[in-house]
């Protein structure tokens, strides 16, 4: 079995834990993990860009000068797509869905794809869940002295937890560069922007049980 770092936020010791092979990928797939990105990025657009067509402008009701005798192509309204300010033709409408469906089977082959590239570059590690019981007294300086002396700091770091704790997650924010999401939330995309992914070993438990 792998092994991975298994570090306390307080304490300097350092011990290692065993990953499930299941957990891992024996093959990179690139294609699934393309595929899955492209479908996260569609799911994320909200699909609100919208144009005025020449019904919905305001104003133009009255003919801007006469038909004849003008010297002048004749207009019936400022409305027209061809005057400033007048109506859009052939422009966007909120009425198209942008997600894309893809099957639960690939998206998993993605994710442990994308798990398996930062595992083989030693950018995985796991974080000791004794640092719960002190949630109160966390400070984003615990986390920062942390990322420091792991040599993670300035990097793009994701924190992966077992609960959804604003607060906490927050505080993990604070950090630049330093993403925190709780472990269902996270997606391939997260895990091939990070330099370095931190779970939190009860998280960690959870995803290889979902994906192992």
């Amino acid at each position: 079995m792998a092994k991975i770092n298994l570090f306390d936020l307080f304490n300097p010791t350092v011990k290692q834990i065993e990953i499930n092979d299941n957990f891992l990928s024996k093959k990179i797939y690139q294609q699934a993990m393309f595929d899955q990105i492209i479908a996260e990025n569609a799911g994320k657009r909200q699909g609100t860009h919208s144009t005025l067509t020449k019904s919905e402008v305001a104003g133009g009701g009255k003919k801007p000068f006469a038909q004849k005798h003008t010297g002048r192509a004749r207009q019936g309204s400022i409305r027209n797509p061809h005057w400033i300010g007048g109506g859009v033709c052939f422009g966007p409408k909120p009425n198209r869905n942008y997600k894309l469906k893809l099957n639960a089977r690939i998206a998993k082959i993605a994710l442990k794809s994308a798990l398996t590239i930062k595992f083989n570059a030693n950018a995985v590690c796991a974080l000791d869940d004794g640092f719960i019981a002190k949630e109160k007294n966390l400070h984003t300086k615990d986390f920062a002295k942390f990322l420091e002396a792991k040599k993670m700091i300035n990097k793009r770091v994701l924190f992966v937890f077992d609960f959804t704790n604003n607060l906490i997650v927050k505080k993990v924010k604070n950090i630049e560069k330093v993403v925190g999401k709780n472990w269902n939330q996270i997606s391939t995309q997260d895990l091939l922007k990070a330099n370095f992914i931190v779970f939190q070993n009860q998280a960690l438990k959870k995803i290889m049980e979902r994906i192992g």
